[in-house]
């Protein structure tokens, strides 16, 4: 899935022409940024093989104190690429403004406003907009946001003709209370509903209307509550009644509890319904932003050993989604971290078990991808240097699953060593030695060099 974006014009223009007069001596000014050099050989059991050496630049800027000390502004976006075979549906090379804004802070009431392209906070969590928004805090515990501009869209490959996305806007209303915690509500809205055209298909309708509500309770310093919930309001067929009413998007509900000193507690609860909680989102970490089921998940995890050289961590998480069933996956991991030199290390095992799925027209009828997972890890941080190896491996139980090709064991290794020349620089690099049942073998290695430098003490501005 391919995800291109183009910054629009006449905001690189604007934020530019912004910065210019702005500019004074006593302006900070910081730069930041990675650098990966990537290479891999993937054979496939087939006998195709394919070498991929993509070259990816990370850069961002923060400029503040700019004219006035309450002006700044903030850069950040990458381009790649491929110095052998193309490693994206999308092209040889590509790239991305991911946020490009001005914003001004004021001296009272903690308020804010930024103009650009920025992350907003919505109905339904984080949205990319190119647009406007503020923020300040109000009398009596009291804050109030709001964003509005047009939504930053991608190129899905695949994805149905949609309709355009001309607007989005959101608020957030919220109410703190001193060493206890805060309650808010939202709305959010994203384009408008497309209207019939004759002559022409009936375009995919992504716009959403969805109010929330969320909240964080910490009624005392050993538990904490947070929880947050979206319904739809969109009305997708006015002549279908069960259509017209509220849907439930998302609800989503955590708690982390320490029983004692070395003892702690969590646990989540999680439900979406996807076709209604981001049937039209912008984020590109939203796996397929056409998906229409439903999906619920509870998981529980128990620490024993806090702040001590041993730890034990034992979890459980339940998945259900409408297409593929449920599944489980239960296990622990136990961690050595001893006091009297910097190396760290741990071992962990799991059972996934999972749903059969019918193989319709295959060779048997169901199959299913339940399998055992092992993971050892180790890290040692001498200040100056660090380094790390990590091993996982992964055994199926259905031998006969058509998608193993007779391969029901996966394994993957990788090796870093990094070196911090100085506070600003770090050179690292990665090994890695893998092979499952799509890949007989699988090389890969990566470069990575981190900078950053300026003259600009408070390490960078709001992102």
């Amino acid at each position: 899935m391919a995800r291109n974006r183009r910054p629009p014009a006449s905001t690189v223009v604007l934020l530019a022409s912004a910065l210019l007069p702005m500019a004074a001596p006593a302006a900070e000014v910081e730069a930041y940024g990675t650098t990966l050099a990537r290479y891999y050989t993937q054979n496939y059991r087939d006998l195709n093989k394919y070498r991929y050496v993509p070259l990816t630049q990370f850069v961002g800027i923060d400029a503040n104190k700019l004219g006035d000390t309450g002006w700044s502004m903030h850069f950040y976006g990458w381009g790649q690429t491929d110095l052998g075979d193309q490693s994206s549906p999308s092209g040889k090379s590509g790239g991305d403004l991911t946020y490009g804004y001005l914003q001004y802070r004021a001296p009272k009431a903690n308020a804010e406003f930024k103009l650009g392209r920025f992350a907003a906070q919505g109905a339904a969590g984080q949205e990319l907009v190119d647009g406007i928004s503020t923020r300040a805090d109000l009398r009596g515990g009291f804050t109030f946001s709001f964003f509005g501009g047009k939504p930053v869209e991608y190129n899905l490959e695949g994805a149905p003709k949609a309709a355009p996305r001309d607007f989005i806007t959101g608020a957030r209303l919220a109410w703190r209370a001193s060493h206890f915690g805060e309650l808010g509500v939202s709305y959010l809205q994203d384009g408008t509903t497309p209207k019939d055209q004759p002559g022409q298909p009936l375009l995919e309708d992504h716009s959403r209307k969805l109010l929330g509500g969320d909240l964080r309770i910490s009624p005392h310093a050993t538990l904490e509550l947070t929880g947050r919930v979206a319904f739809n309001q969109k009305k997708e067929d006015p002549t279908a009644p069960a259509e017209s009413k509220t849907r439930l998007a998302e609800q989503d509900y955590s708690f982390s509890w320490k029983i004692a000193k070395v003892v702690q507690l969590s646990g989540r609860v999680t439900e979406r319904n996807f076709k209604d909680f981001y049937g039209g989102t912008n984020l590109p970490f939203l796996f397929r932003q056409i998906e229409t089921e439903k999906y619920k998940a509870q998981s529980g995890e128990l620490t024993i050993g806090l702040s001590s050289p041993v730890q034990f961590i034992a979890d459980y998480r339940k998945a259900q989604r409408e297409a593929n069933g449920d599944s489980t996956r239960v296990g622990g991991e136990l961690r050595i971290i001893p006091e009297t030199f910097k190396l760290k290390s741990g071992f962990g095992y799991h059972r996934i078990t999972a749903a059969d799925v019918p193989l319709v027209g295959g060779t048997v009828p169901f199959y299913s991808l339940a399998h055992k997972e092992a993971r050892l890890w180790l890290l040692h941080d001498g200040g100056r240097y660090y380094l790390s190896l990590d091993a996982v491996s992964y055994s199926f139980d259905d031998k006969n699953n058509p998608l193993l090709n007779n391969e029901p064991n996966s394994f993957l290794g990788v090796a870093s060593l990094g070196f911090r020349a100085t506070s600003g620089l770090t050179l690292s690099g990665d090994v890695s030695y893998g092979m499952n049942p799509t890949y007989k073998k699988e090389v890969r290695g990566l470069l990575r060099l981190e900078f950053r430098f300026g003259n600009n003490s408070s390490k960078g501005g709001a992102k």
